[in-house]
């Protein structure tokens, strides 16, 4: 297992709890807010492995105001999703060569409410952090379908893994933060249907659709969009070149 971070001191504990286990895990630094680390950690990844057999895309994360990263892109655009895009790429040849290989978006739910302003991608103008997350998790959705479409030997799969209490509600305000820890579940049981995806024999084959948890499920109509998709993939392509 590879384990790519942003934090290199919290992914070495991980390595580290992992290895005393019995496991074998490598680290690797890749902050999906920075192009250059992206780069940077597809190089050292293919400098050590020819093949991948399982690519999750996990980052996350919710911002209270708009804020811009050294790429010039709105951070939640860049980190939830234009980072996965690029990261992705990077490794499509080595997932080829790999093992009936899967990769793994990790969406939302929120999906649903989401809706891609094509006039202003970034919000630049009407910012909101929740609209802006949505937008990121359909953004998901519809690259999956895409990729799937694109990649026939590469089983794509969207999944929302449950509303799960993780560091992304840190910069929300301490009573919701209170509010939130009280109802939501915890970090492991958001991570089980992830693994499910990345492991399991039964969906096996399975590509270009979207998980609620254990189920395969019908993601929102504007999710289903061929047209929208195919347009988020070229904006994605340039954004990222």
């Amino acid at each position: 297992m590879i384990v790519a971070v942003r934090d290199a001191a919290r992914g070495a504990a991980v390595v580290q709890e992992l290895a005393a286990a019995g496991g074998q895990a490598e680290l690797l630094v890749a902050d999906l807010a920075s192009y250059t680390s992206v780069r940077q950690a597809a190089t050292k990844f293919l400098e050590r492995h020819p093949a991948l057999d399982v690519l999750v895309n996990n980052a996350g994360t919710v911002t209270r105001h708009r804020q811009v990263t050294g790429d010039g892109h709105e951070r939640m655009w860049q980190t939830n999703f234009l980072g996965h895009v690029l990261f992705t790429r990077l490794l499509l040849g080595a997932l080829r060569r790999g093992t009936a290989p899967r990769i793994v978006n990790v969406s939302s739910e929120a999906h649903r409410s989401g809706r891609i302003p094509w006039d202003d991608l970034e919000l630049s103008q009407g910012f909101r952090p929740l609209r802006m997350y949505a937008q990121t998790k359909l953004a998901q959705v519809l690259y999956t379908r895409e990729l799937a479409r694109r990649e026939s030997t590469i089983a794509v799969l969207a999944l929302h893994p449950g509303a799960i209490w993780t560091g992304i509600w840190k910069p929300a305000p301490a009573p919701v933060r209170w509010l939130l820890r009280l109802v939501l579940g915890p970090a492991d049981k958001g991570a089980a249907p992830v693994v499910r995806l990345a492991v399991a024999t039964d969906v096996a084959g399975v590509s270009g659709v979207y998980f609620n948890r254990w189920k395969e499920a019908t993601p929102a109509p504007q999710a289903q969009d061929d047209a929208a998709a195919a347009r988020l993939w070229d904006l994605a392509e340039r954004a990222t070149a």
